[in-house]
């Protein structure tokens, strides 16, 4: 596979949204906070193309994986930056997608979730990786190492530290292998992430 990675803009969030919802839709962690079984796969879309749109409104940055140059996207990395904070007017263009798409229903749990991974976030200016995601498809054919080694490039020249949260033995093992250690366990109705963070430069 010839993967080549570029910047996503709004008209990239519905694909982003899929390929992050067919890659995380069995994730332990995921389903904690979002259970439904119903429609999972387009509630899921539905709310990763929101996180996308509202992270960009926001001044984020999306990187796209592509198979090829002009090829289909096979892995989403979504980046908010030191400083970064959700704008109110693009969280309240968002909010009536994400509760139809999570359920009235299991919003407690969502926010439960939201908390939990909140309350380890560093309080000094850091990058946050907030999702990594590899199409099934395309699995095991170094998408994930290059979206990482793409945006921690361009982090490094920055002189800022990195954090992020694992939610598979597989991701934790691969952060790893980028300089990330685990700073604490998280635990949701079962399921457990590991808070990790990257010092700059660590590569």
């Amino acid at each position: 596979m010839d993967v080549h990675v570029d910047v996503a803009g709004p008209a990239d969030a519905a694909g982003a949204g899929r390929v992050l919802a067919a890659a995380l839709r069995d994730d332990a962690v995921i389903r904690a906070m979002l259970p439904e079984e119903r429609d999972r796969l387009a509630r899921l879309t539905s709310v990763y193309a929101a996180v996308v749109r509202l992270t960009l409104a926001s001044g984020g940055v999306v990187d796209l994986a592509r198979d090829g140059a002009a090829g289909p996207v096979v892995g989403v990395a979504v980046w908010e930056r030191p400083g970064f904070a959700f704008g109110t007017w693009a969280q309240l263009r968002e909010l009536p997608t994400l509760v139809r798409a999570v359920g009235v229903r299991h919003l407690p749990a969502a926010v439960r979730g939201l908390r939990a991974f909140a309350a380890h976030r560093p309080r000094y200016p850091h990058w946050f990786l907030a999702d990594l995601a590899t199409d099934p498809a395309a699995r095991g054919r170094g998408v994930g190492s290059t979206l990482l080694a793409h945006r921690l490039a361009t982090v490094d020249r920055t002189g800022s530290p990195v954090y992020l949260e694992a939610t598979t033995d597989g991701s934790r093992r691969l952060y790893e292998r980028f300089g990330f250690r685990a700073t604490a366990a998280i635990e949701l109705r079962g399921a457990t992430a590991t808070a990790m963070v990257r010092s700059a430069g660590d590569g």
